[in-house]
């Protein structure tokens, strides 16, 4: 019975939508990256933040399709433990830092979520299986759910049993 109101939020969401094309996806590189302050260049360091529109469903398919394949590249995102929170290859890795390299399993979520919104399927199975498989402390393992794992081994670490961690396992799990 808020016909008016809905279509206010509709075009509200179509506006954001395309501003966050407009502003973050760069037609170069065809990734979204964070900006800078004063809004007028992209700061291209690949993370999971570019991920982000497609869990939001803010991307259009062909900038799914760009992003699809970041992903799926060794030297950014597809680790043995995919989705560290800067690109593999970015010379800021830090392993042993808290955010610069660890895996965090709500962002890794965000891309598989996204992944699955765009159609594809397939390879948002195949990142779950990989973060299952690779990752140690799941399933019978005996060991501590991590907060974030070492995107090359699998170790887990910081803080054990992490319940946000744990959380997005079950979600995970549940979209297979």
């Amino acid at each position: 019975g808020f016909k008016n109101e809905g279509a206010a939020f509709i075009a509200e969401a179509t506006a954001l939508k395309r501003k966050i094309q407009e502003g973050f996806f760069d037609n170069k590189t065809k990734f979204y990256f964070d900006i800078t302050i004063d809004r007028k260049k992209h700061i291209n360091i690949y993370g999971p933040e570019g991920l982000i529109p497609l869990w939001a469903m803010a991307a259009t398919q062909t900038e799914a399709e760009s992003i699809q394949k970041v992903i799926f590249d060794s030297d950014k995102f597809y680790t043995r433990v995919p989705f560290p929170t800067i690109s593999a290859d970015h010379p800021k890795l830090d392993i042993n830092g808290y955010w610069r390299g660890p895996v965090w399993l709500d962002q890794a979520y965000f891309g598989i979520m996204g992944l699955r919104y765009y159609g594809y399927v397939r390879q948002a199975r195949k990142l779950t299986e990989r973060i299952f498989d690779n990752a140690k402390g799941f399933i019978n393992s005996g060991l501590p759910i991590r907060e974030n794992y070492n995107p090359f081994t699998g170790e887990g670490l910081n803080a054990n049993n992490f319940s946000w961690s744990a959380a997005h396992l079950l979600l995970l799990y549940w979209g297979r």
